[in-house]
């Protein structure tokens, strides 16, 4: 077994970077900003494209580039409705990747949570049907002075 040379604040890290990653995406050049990022002197590409999750984050990303290049249109010569067109583009493209990005943890939170069930049936002294009955209560309030 490979040692895990990111843990999961860096790959939460890294997936912020794509997030907001503008101009050509690149693996050296993400694989530079990312060791910047990391406070590390370097980290190889091919390090980055060993963790699947940071490999698709990374090709949805490139999707929803080449979604939003392909989405505009031929400056029509005003420069007003050019401005409009690149706005409008990079908000698509910026629609698109957070779709794809939400359905994504939608999934994880649901993995999660099926995995925090089922530990907890495991436990001895754990009374699933009144977990599962209080798990739709609100939360107690707090006398917070915020």
């Amino acid at each position: 077994m490979k040692p895990k040379l990111l843990n999961n604040k860096d790959l939460t890290l890294i997936e912020g970077i794509l997030t907001r990653w503008s101009g050509k995406l690149t693996w050296p050049a993400f694989s530079e900003v990312v060791a910047r990022e990391l406070g590390r002197s370097s980290i190889s590409e091919y390090t980055l494209m060993s963790y699947e999750p940071i490999k698709q984050a990374y090709r949805r990303r490139k999707e929803t580039q080449r979604k939003a290049k392909e989405e505009a249109t031929a400056p029509l010569g005003d420069v007003t409705i050019d401005a409009l067109i690149t706005e409008n583009a990079r908000l698509r493209e910026k629609i698109v990747h957070l779709q794809s990005e939400l359905k994504i943890k939608e999934v994880l939170w649901k993995e999660t949570f099926v995995r925090w069930s089922y530990n907890l049936s495991q436990m001895p002294e754990v009374d699933m049907s009144k977990l599962m009955a209080d798990v739709n209560q609100p939360l107690p309030a707090t006398n917070r002075d915020d």
